[in-house]
């Protein structure tokens, strides 16, 4: 329940004076918190609300608050973020998301962020943030904007977040690793979505309409829990940007002990070897010494994938059993979902690299580097057959969207927004949809006025028009537009009333581009997506393991 600054006194006898009086206040399971009354915004926001306990040992799962304080806490500023680097990443000037605005960088990070207008039973939009799961952090986004236009359209609901580790802390992954320390970053997800909806009702939320939304690494998030429930049923809907359910890049765990791999590099670099000890090894170096050695493992030189990503382990490390095989038996949630992809994913994605290559190469020359770039995106030591290459390579000979003078930027990144959003979203979409499950599609195609012109649509443009981090964009209706669909599917489970639910046989999309928002046929480059989706070419690809 909240109680306002006329009823904190009914709820604790002493408040200190360094809380102030006038926040609202919220009595959780993780004690009680005083929060902050944003009036511009006629909002209730609670930050740094704790889900779980600080960390036993580096890479365990989470604990519960074993011992809530007995007084009021302060909840008008974020808690730690997650370890990770130091700034996101950028390209060509462009961050991948905003700055964080943690108190500091810790382990013990395990924090919850809620806006709510302080209604009763609201339906609640939990957002997992994005950045590869290497970075970021719930003190990056902010649900105001959200939360405001829900309540001026008459359908209030209540925006929250939360940290989760991220890069090797989340994601270690080896042979070496215990089971129950795999892929701790999504079971850090599922700890909080617990909290939250075990803690709704306090927020005025109604714990049974709870829609998880995310993009990319959140999007691929989202799509992870519709593929590995939880025995806890904690939302009851999802919306996936950017993100896919296959989640290409989800290799073995082993895959990292490779020469060269993540796990091997840390061993050889901390001193801890990749032998049977060295977990334990790991676990024991200080935090001023470990992360900054851990962070020269997250991105690899002439490594096209980031490290330390969701891998595929044994029983007991909630990913048992590979996306692609779960995907293709159906063996997933059935829930409503909203999913697409931005027009451009793979601008930003691929980067500058080919565009500054001087001179550009000649088409033979860009031909073979265009079929190692494909090579390269392959898992599990996996090698892509040269058959197999040369028709990828044919089938991005004539790029759609020529957004740069590179011939080779162009068709690499239309190879990437193919590969890795836009093949296995629509594989989703066609698995899902013919067994009647709730489904819709889009497509955002708005490029964001003075970004490089070569960006297009790119990956996290959408982020911007719906106004939760960036810079909000000075434009005409699709902020509005964009916002509307998240409010009415939190609060209804349906996008929009001129949203066709997607099937095999129509393949429809929404259309998000400036005074062009409506339904079109989901049908461009699908060629090269319905190759990139038969299970022999996932198959080279390493979508199933070794």
């Amino acid at each position: 329940m909240l109680l306002h600054s006329s009823l904190i006194f009914l709820a604790v006898s002493v408040l200190p004076t360094a809380l102030g009086d006038t926040g609202p206040v919220v009595n959780t399971t993780s004690g009680l918190y005083v929060g902050v009354y944003d009036a511009k915004n006629e909002v209730d926001v609670f930050l740094g609300l704790r889900f779980a306990d600080a960390p036993l040992a580096r890479f365990t799962p989470t604990t519960p608050v074993s011992k809530a304080p007995e007084v009021p806490q302060n909840a008008t500023a974020f808690g730690a973020d997650c370890p990770q680097l130091l700034a996101p990443l950028a390209v060509a000037g462009v961050a991948a998301g905003p700055p964080l605005r943690g108190s500091n960088q810790s382990e013990d990070c395990f924090f919850v962020n809620v806006s709510t207008s302080a209604k009763e039973k609201l339906p609640i939009l939990v957002s997992i943030f994005g950045g590869g799961y290497f970075s970021g952090s719930g003190s990056e986004w902010n649900g105001t904007s959200l939360v405001r236009r829900s309540v001026a359209t008459k359908q209030p609901m209540i925006f929250i977040n939360f940290n989760y580790r991220t890069g090797v802390f989340g994601f270690l992954g080896s042979a070496h690793t215990p089971a129950m320390a795999l892929n701790v970053g999504l079971q850090d997800q599922r700890d909080a979505l617990r909290w939250i909806q075990n803690n709704a009702e306090a927020f005025g939320g109604d714990g049974s309409r709870i829609t998880i939304t995310g993009e990319s690494a959140g999007g691929g998030s989202v799509h992870m829990h519709i593929l590995y429930p939880d025995s806890q049923r904690t939302f009851r809907a999802g919306i996936g940007s950017s993100g896919t359910s296959l989640v290409s890049i989800t290799p073995a765990c082993a895959w990292h002990d490779r020469p060269g791999g993540a796990y091997n590099i840390l061993g050889n670099i901390t001193g801890c070897g990749i032998g049977p000890e060295s977990f334990e090894c790991l676990q024991k170096i200080p935090i001023d010494t470990f992360l900054p050695l851990a962070r020269e493992t997250y991105i690899l030189p002439g490594d096209s994938l980031p490290e330390w990503v969701p891998c595929k382990g044994p029983q007991g490390s909630l990913i048992d059993e590979y996306p692609a095989k779960k995907l293709i038996d159906g063996d997933f949630l059935n829930v409503p979902i909203v999913t697409g992809s931005n027009r451009n994913e793979g601008n930003y994605i691929v980067g500058t690299t080919f565009i500054d290559i001087t001179p550009q190469p000649s088409p033979d020359e860009a031909n073979v580097i265009l079929s190692g770039y494909i090579q390269d995106q392959a898992t599990n030591f996996k090698n892509v057959s040269q058959q197999t290459r040369d028709k990828l390579v044919d089938l991005y000979a004539h790029p759609t969207d020529n957004l740069s003078n590179s011939s080779l930027f162009n068709r690499a990144a239309q190879f990437a927004t193919d590969y890795t959003f836009l093949a296995p979203n629509r594989l989703f979409l066609d698995i899902a949809s013919a067994r009647t499950q709730d489904v819709w599609a889009y497509s955002f195609q708005q490029p964001i006025p003075g970004f490089p012109d070569f960006f297009g649509a790119f990956h996290t443009s959408d982020l911007y028009y719906l106004d939760i981090g960036f810079s909000p964009i000075p434009t005409g209706q699709l902020v509005s537009q964009l916002q509307d669909f998240y409010i009415s599917f939190t609060n209804d489970l349906i996008p929009g009333s001129d949203w066709p639910k997607y099937s095999k046989t129509s393949q429809i999309a929404m259309r998000f581009l400036e005074g062009q928002v409506g339904p079109i046929a989901d049908t461009y480059r699908r060629n090269q997506t319905d190759f990139l989706n038969r299970v022999d070419t996932m198959e080279e690809f390493g979508h199933f393991g070794f």
